[in-house]
């Protein structure tokens, strides 16, 4: 401001004393002010000129006030630059941040549109980022829950359920709260496995409930028929039926005990080298004990000396219930043949019958606790219907996996397969 002062007034100074010089010192004082109108004019539409294209016009070099002001706007443009850098390292982080949960995030605009989403999204919702950007929401997401609980704003924080839209096997919690705003924030988990294991906990519950009710209430009829004067032979007939349910509670109870300790790791393994061909044949000596062998011809066969670094006790657990298993629900006389071999995988050990088999529809579901294919008949035979989770969980523990095939009329083939880190050369002393 200083500046432009004394600039218009040696300005007006040097005009007047010309003019006194010729006469017109009125006319050149007009004169000079309308050239420094001029100049200010020409400077001020430079400035316009380089505010609205900056990068391309060259800010004016007057000083004054339009310096002043360039100065000023200079300064402001630098900090909204290090304040728009600092933003978009923000936003680049909050991005990289959702984009790395597992959970679907799904930015809205005020209408429902999609601003943004992460990968999670697009796996949970369908939703894709930025093919869908602007795509409003109710379009990608059309359950009735949903659409309600976006449409009315008393209902935002709330959650519903709903079957995923690009995966109707997989189960969404959904969730909208409020997001910057007038914006809202979409919010999906999938909540299948949750589901699943209260479906499993209810079931099971449900199930050891059944179990233990039948033999509980042998033995309590039983015990109400008995009096004082009962007579001794009524005693010598129920005291085997009583003895046979308690043995079934204890066995019920002690496998799950095992099953507890194995899926809660309590007990630690204790890997050692195992000579798999001779667990094997005790196991199938031990086979040949069993009440419910009836000539059954059990092959065994070697096509490999390896050893598994294992948990032997657990093995010999799991091992046994395969094969006890092909004995109890095969016919007399049927052929077991159970295979140690080597695979590119590693190696694997086989349990193959030639029984009636199994549909193919309880295949997926025999691991789970007290599934059984046959109640009656696996009820006939005293299983607790819990050795097939238990081989399920061993070999877990060992990084192992078991493949279950079947076909009705033709047999069984349960297929155990060991990573190749635990099988290793037979070891000679």
């Amino acid at each position: 401001m200083q500046w432009d002062s004394w600039r218009l007034l040696t300005l007006i100074s040097l005009a007047g004393f010309c003019g006194l010089l010729f006469g017109q010192m009125m006319s050149f004082m007009f004169l000079a002010v309308l050239v420094y109108a001029l100049w200010l004019q020409h400077n001020w539409y430079k400035l316009k000129k380089w505010l609205e294209k900056p990068k391309k016009n060259r800010s004016p070099s007057a000083e004054g006030v339009i310096d002043d002001v360039c100065r000023a706007i200079e300064q402001m443009r630098q900090q909204n630059s290090n304040r728009k850098k600092k933003l978009t390292g923000y936003l680049k982080r909050f991005q990289q941040a959702t984009a790395a949960l597992p959970d679907g995030i799904v930015v809205l605009g005020e209408y429902g549109e999609v601003e943004w989403a992460n990968q999670s999204a697009r796996e949970l919702l369908g939703v894709r980022w930025p093919r869908d950007n602007n795509v409003r929401i109710n379009n990608l997401i059309r359950d009735p829950a949903f659409q309600s609980l976006l449409e009315d704003p008393l209902k935002l924080g709330n959650v519903v359920i709903v079957k995923s839209p690009h995966d109707e096997t997989m189960q969404l919690e959904l969730k909208v709260v409020s997001y910057m705003g007038a914006g809202r924030l979409l919010i999906a988990r999938d909540i299948t496995q949750t589901i699943k294991l209260q479906r499993m906990r209810r079931d099971f519950v449900a199930n050891v409930s059944h179990e233990l009710k039948t033999p509980l209430t042998v033995l309590r009829g039983y015990l109400e028929a008995f009096t004082d004067e009962t007579d001794p032979e009524q005693w010598r007939l129920a005291l085997p039926a009583m003895r046979q349910q308690s043995e079934r509670m204890h066995l019920m109870i002690k496998d799950l005990l095992v099953l507890s300790q194995l899926e809660t790791g309590e007990k630690a393994l204790r890997r050692i080298p195992t000579d798999v061909g001779k667990l094997l044949q005790s196991i199938i000596e031990d086979a040949r004990t069993l009440e419910h062998y009836r000539d059954h011809q059990i092959s065994l066969e070697l096509d490999t000396e390896r050893w598994l670094v294992c948990d032997v006790d657990e093995i010999r657990s799991a091992v046994s219930n395969l094969v006890f298993n092909a004995v109890k629900y095969t016919p007399e006389g049927c052929e077991i043949t159970i295979n140690w071999s080597l695979d590119k995988d590693g190696a694997c050990l086989t349990v193959a019958d030639k029984g009636e088999g199994i549909a193919e529809h309880h295949l997926e579901r025999l691991t789970e606790r007290f599934y059984r294919v046959d109640k009656g008949r696996s009820n006939d035979k005293g299983g607790t219907g819990l050795g097939l989770a238990i081989v399920k969980h061993v070999l877990q523990r060992h990084g192992a996996r078991l493949e279950i095939s079947s076909e009705l009329g033709r047999g069984t083939t349960f297929k155990c397969c060991f990573p190749a880190t635990i099988v290793v050369e037979k070891i000679t002393v």
